[in-house]
């Protein structure tokens, strides 16, 4: 199933008013999960207006397959809205060197400073954030890389997982980042941001940058450390050798929304 994506955020508002899918009959679904797309285009563009330029051409709407029991695949992400959680699929990207971003897409500018890469784009992993009721912070002031204040958003949990044979392993992803002399200096939070309009045009910037999930307080990524890791410390963060497998081995990033951090849709 395709669903296109609607430009108007105020069109997609009214979602928030509509009855949980349980109660709906299979045609009322699939109208609401339309509305919940909407919804998520309107977020993914409802940022700060940019410089006037050449309108860039659209992105390509996400297809979101229905999986059964309120499970849905937008690219390769699997969303449970039932667990609010999504799974994401990476590889290890870089190892024991300096690290700016947990998640970066493939060939992304900032990829060389990302412990994982990934082949989901900013648009999927925003849809997907959405889905699971996230909404930016309208109170968030906007803020420049490697600013030292907090950011503010609804929390996530980011928890890596890896499948050896039948063993599934599973670490927190702040304690990837630090190496094993090292741990975070406060526990992590991760907060739900949003992305924002590229600076050049009207597309959404992780798309352009591919940056996706981050702690150096890059306004582009779409989930940040709240309180930021490494900044003004570079080389601080370069990753734990002893939880993380060898460079190329897939792993699952689990990302999960605590109950009351998120509006329920």
């Amino acid at each position: 199933m395709r669903l296109a994506l609607s430009q108007s955020i105020r069109h997609s508002r009214a979602l928030h008013k509509v009855p949980s899918p349980h109660s709906l009959a299979p045609i009322y679904v699939v109208v609401l999960l339309g509305a919940l797309v909407t919804d998520a285009a309107a977020q993914t563009a409802a940022v700060a207006p940019a410089p006037a330029s050449t309108p860039a051409p659209a992105a390509a709407a996400p297809a979101m397959k229905p999986l059964g029991g309120e499970r849905y695949q937008i690219g390769s992400i699997v969303v449970d809205r039932k667990a609010r959680r999504m799974t994401i699929p990476a590889r290890v990207h870089v190892v024991d060197r300096p690290l700016e971003y947990l998640l970066t897409a493939r060939g992304g500018m900032k990829e060389y400073e990302s412990l994982l890469e990934t082949d989901v784009s900013g648009t999927e992993l925003n849809l997907a954030c959405i889905l699971l009721g996230l909404e930016r912070d309208k109170t968030q002031e906007p803020y420049l890389q490697f600013s030292q204040k907090r950011v503010s958003g609804p929390r996530v949990d980011i928890v890596l997982t890896r499948k050896d044979g039948d063993r599934t392993t599973s670490v927190p992803a702040a304690d990837v980042l630090f190496d094993s002399g090292q741990k975070a200096p406060e526990p992590v939070e991760w907060v739900y941001t949003g992305s924002q309009k590229h600076w050049q045009d009207d597309r959404f910037a992780a798309d352009v940058t591919g940056t996706l999930i981050g702690f150096v307080h890059d306004p582009n990524t779409i989930i940040e450390s709240a309180l930021g890791l490494g900044i003004g410390a570079y080389g601080s963060v370069n990753g734990n050798t002893a939880l993380l497998p060898p460079a190329g081995a897939d792993v699952d990033l689990v990302i999960t929304v605590p109950e009351g951090s998120a509006k329920k849709k």
